[in-house]
């Protein structure tokens, strides 16, 4: 009985202090969603093989489940560190002939409408792979992807997952780091242990002479910036915040609450 207080004690106190309110529902259980991936391709080069898929699934879990490499993070940073207890797994079904479950191979030769490739796409993470850029947001129904971003260890599924789940970028309800939205856009993602920063802190996933990690001496309005956030863009994202946990997990129970009550 006194462990169960110790721990909706702190339950409670960590809602308060990071102004994210845990949905009374949210028993801390692992929420298992599936996943499929659709790769749209129009050589052999675009029609990636299953071991890079895997390897960025294999990427995926461990970003939702805070058992990634966190040798990047700033000290600064670890006592933000959340973990949202997510697991994704590949959808039960074999898409296709010879093929693992959960996969989808399709020609992009007179494909004319994506839609109709989507399976369950709100209890189900649509992943279309394909020469495009990386986008999705809670709105959609897919998460898209560049096939040269797959299995990099790049974590831009985990960022554009992120968005699928409910977040903004670090650095607010933008699209992007362009001119137009550093100098008018809103820089708050709702989010109240994320600071404020003006712009992603990089445009690059991978630590280049010209991309450094960590960044060094980086602030707005006085405060260091969150850049070892999946949410920002940065060579060395390594952390979801337990704000950003509780909301994402909030936004399942609340607008995908099958995944949840199928999870126990």
């Amino acid at each position: 009985m006194r462990k169960c207080l110790l721990l909706m004690t702190i339950l409670l106190t960590t809602s308060i202090l990071f102004g994210q309110k845990r949905n009374a529902l949210d028993d801390g259980r692992k929420i298992k969603v599936p996943i499929v991936f659709h790769v749209i391709y129009n050589n052999e080069k675009e029609n990636i093989n299953d071991s890079l898929i895997l390897n960025e699934l294999q990427d995926l879990n461990m970003d939702f489940s805070q058992k990634n490499n966190m040798s990047l993070l700033d000290n600064e940073f670890s006592n933000l560190v959340g973990n949202p207890n997510i697991e994704f797994y590949l959808l039960d079904s074999a898409l296709q002939k010879n093929g693992i479950k959960g996969v989808q191979r399709v020609s992009a030769m007179g494909l004319n409408n994506r839609e109709k490739l989507l399976i369950s796409p709100t209890n189900c993470v649509n992943v279309f792979i394909a020469i495009q850029g990386n986008a999705s947001n809670i709105f959609s129904d897919r998460v898209d992807l560049n096939y040269e971003d797959i299995g990099t260890h790049s974590h831009v599924l985990t960022h554009e997952t992120g968005h699928w789940m409910g977040l903004y970028h670090i650095f607010g309800q933008i699209g992007n780091s362009s001119w137009w939205h550093v100098t008018f856009g809103n820089h708050d993602d709702l989010i109240d242990d994320t600071p404020k920063q003006k712009r992603g802190t990089a445009i690059c996933y991978e630590i280049k002479p010209n991309c450094p990690c960590p960044p060094k001496k980086i602030y707005f309005k006085g405060h260091k910036t969150l850049y070892n956030n999946f949410m920002d863009y940065s060579p060395c994202r390594c952390m979801f915040t337990i704000g950003q946990s509780i909301k994402m997990r909030n936004n399942i129970i609340e607008n995908k609450k099958m995944l949840f009550d199928n999870s126990k």
